[in-house]
């Protein structure tokens, strides 16, 4: 007589993404988000928004491998690039069309902390030295 085939039932559970919790207090966080971001990108300089719709330029070029043709062209076309040619010729010439975007627009941070501590001996006697002249 044939044995019976026994299946186990899987017990795994499905991960949910966690959602966020929503409460009623009055307020309008929403409002109050968009407020400080708004606020944050004036300080930094981000007044125009990128025509690229990145500012990364390794993010950028991953989204264009990405892409067909049609959405080259509508990002070309924001862009003020003529879109033509194949695909590859347009994701040439938006590369190009985006590093120029990024040298003007781009956000430079730069940090600059003294060479000599000025609190050391050395450093005194260089301001010294500096008051001199």
């Amino acid at each position: 007589m044939p044995r019976k085939k026994v299946t186990k039932k899987s017990t795994s559970k499905k991960v949910e993404p966690k959602k966020i919790m929503e409460f009623a207090d009055g307020k309008d966080h929403l409002k109050e988000e968009a407020a400080e971001t708004k606020n944050l990108e004036e300080a930094l300089g981000l007044t125009q928004p990128s025509p690229f719709a990145e500012s990364d330029a390794s993010v950028f070029e991953s989204n264009l491998e990405n892409m067909n043709l049609s959405e080259m062209q509508a990002i070309a076309v924001k862009a003020g690039v003529f879109p033509s040619g194949t695909k590859m010729m347009l994701k040439t010439k938006l590369i190009k069309s985006f590093k120029k975007w990024e040298q003007g627009h781009g956000n430079v941070v730069q940090i600059t902390r003294p060479i000599v501590d000025p609190d050391s001996e050395q450093g005194k006697s260089l301001l010294n030295l500096i008051k001199e002249q």
